[in-house]
C-alpha cells in the first residue's frame, strides 16, 4: 500500500536536563503500531539527554527514542515500556524496565517500525552501569523473558524482534 497524500504525521522531541534536587518525569507517545511510556523520580544529581520522535506516513508507523543518563548523589526510581501492539497480527510484543538505583550511567536506544500487521520490528539496545537493583522483561505472545539484578553490574543488551522472517 502506498501513502497517501494528507495522511502523515511527523513528531520530534529533544531534552537536555542537568542538575540537583528533586526529579519528577512523565511521559508517553502512542500510536496504533507503536507505544513508549514511562515515568521517573527521585532526588539528587541528574543529567539527562533525551530524543524521541515518531513518523507515520499511511499506515506505516517509525518510532525512535534514545536517551543518555547520568545519576548520583540520591535516589532514582524509573519504570518505562517499549510496545508494538501489531506485533505478530496483533498478539504484541514488548520490553519493560524498571529500576530502583542510587548511581547509574546508562545509554539506550529503542526502535519499532511497522509496515503492516505482518512486518513490525521492535529493537531495544542498553548499556548501563548501575548501583541499586533493575529488571527487565521481554515479552512477544506467550513467550517471557525475566531478568533481575541487584548489587552493582555493568549491562548490555540488545534486544530484536521481527515478525516478517527479514534481518
Amino acid at each position: 500500500m502506498l501513502p497517501s497524500k494528507g495522511n502523515g504525521f511527523l513528531y520530534d522531541e529533544s531534552s537536555i536536563i542537568r542538575g540537583n534536587g528533586h526529579i519528577s518525569i512523565r511521559g508517553s507517545l502512542s500510536d496504533h503500531a507503536a507505544d513508549s511510556s514511562g515515568w521517573m523520580k527521585g532526588t539528587g544529581s541528574i543529567n539527562l539527554e533525551s530524543l524521541r520522535g515518531i513518523n507515520k506516513i499511511g499506515r506505516m508507523v517509525d518510532f525512535t527514542q534514545k536517551s543518555d543518563l547520568v545519576f548520583e548523589g540520591g535516589q532514582l526510581k524509573n519504570k518505562e515500556s517499549l510496545a508494538s501492539p501489531l506485533f505478530k497480527k496483533g498478539i504484541g510484543a514488548s520490553v519493560n524496565v524498571r529500576f530502583n538505583l542510587s548511581h547509574v550511567k546508562q545509554s539506550e536506544a529503542g526502535m519499532i517500525r511497522s509496515i503492516n500487521r505482518f512486518d513490525n520490528t521492535l529493537n531495544y539496545n542498553t548499556t548501563t552501569g548501575l548501583e541499586g537493583s533493575w529488571a527487565i522483561k521481554t515479552i512477544q505472545g506467550l513467550s517471557k523473558s525475566d531478568q533481575r539484578y541487584s548489587g552493582s553490574y555493568q549491562i548490555e543488551k540488545n534486544i530484536e524482534l521481527n515478525d516478517s522472517g527479514k534481518k
